[in-house]
């Protein structure tokens, strides 16, 4: 069947278009009146194939420059990421730093160590099982270390030194059951003996009478009785519990201790073994 009158006018026009397009871009060197007239009348006629062309490839090329980009902007993002990884690498680096500074002003300026000889030290290692109650620290005999030398932070009694050589030293924390020493009740002034006990606190089983005034909350130093290698009036902790011993002849108190036993970082070690009072 013939194609309809319409369709064949409409080729008809698009020719003549495309010739006229032709012609007016061969004198487009040629600045007269008549081409640029043409040039008007052609631009009008085709606005609308142009707008719809750019409409069509706009998308299009958008798409084409994201995938031929695709890589620059991945390379991109992975530098960027880097340097995000890197600011906050720097930034707990600075607030690490300055953690450990304000730990090294306090343990240079201890109010109950008063004018007793120290060295501040670093520890190195921590307890290798959840057993085991000592750590290292990076001073030793060099650094007039001895055996039994309390152990402090600012906040209160550590431990003391049971092992040392040139360098080093492990330090035995107040915790350990195997460790025994003289507290006083600040309060009632009243002395016993201190060892470690459960879940991180101490027990005070020996030396407290029955009918000794202690309450919750009161307050345990080092005794500095005769015989003590601690000097007096080092904070130990406070009193958690309070009851009787079985023949009722005693008191027992739970010691919760001042210093904060995990995480150390930085400790001081009062240069005196019995000599400090």
């Amino acid at each position: 069947m013939a194609p309809p009158r319409r369709s064949r006018r409409s080729r008809f026009t698009l020719l003549l278009l495309v010739l006229a397009s032709l012609t007016v871009l061969t004198l487009d060197y040629r600045d007269t009146a008549p081409v640029r007239g043409l040039r008007s009348v052609a631009a009008t006629v085709f606005s609308p194939v142009r707008s719809l062309a750019d409409t069509v490839g706009g998308p299009v090329g958008n798409v084409w420059n994201g995938i031929t980009r695709y890589d620059g902007v991945r390379a991109e993002n992975r530098r960027l990421r880097q340097r995000i990884d890197q600011l906050q690498g720097d930034r707990i680096r600075s607030e690490v730093d300055a953690r450990e500074l304000r730990q090294l002003r306090r343990q240079a300026d201890i109010p109950f160590v008063g004018d007793l000889p120290k060295v501040v030290a670093q520890v190195v290692s921590g307890p290798v099982t959840s057993f085991d109650q000592t750590f290292e620290i990076d001073r030793g005999t060099g650094d007039g270390l001895r055996k039994d030398m309390p152990v402090v932070t600012d906040a209160g009694l550590v431990g003391r030194v049971v092992r040392v050589t040139g360098d080093r030293a492990a330090i035995q924390l107040v915790t350990d059951s195997r460790f025994r020493f003289g507290v006083r009740l600040t309060r009632s002034g009243e002395v016993g003996i201190a060892r470690g006990g459960r879940d991180g606190r101490l027990v005070v089983d020996e030396g407290v009478s029955a009918d000794t005034d202690v309450k919750k909350g009161d307050t345990v130093t080092t005794s500095g009785v005769d015989g003590s290698v601690f000097p007096p009036k080092v904070p130990v902790g406070t009193v958690v519990s309070v009851r009787r011993t079985d023949d009722r002849t005693e008191k027992v108190l739970e010691i919760q201790p001042v210093a904060n036993l995990d995480g150390l970082t930085y400790v001081t070690v009062l240069l005196c073994d019995g000599t400090c009072r």
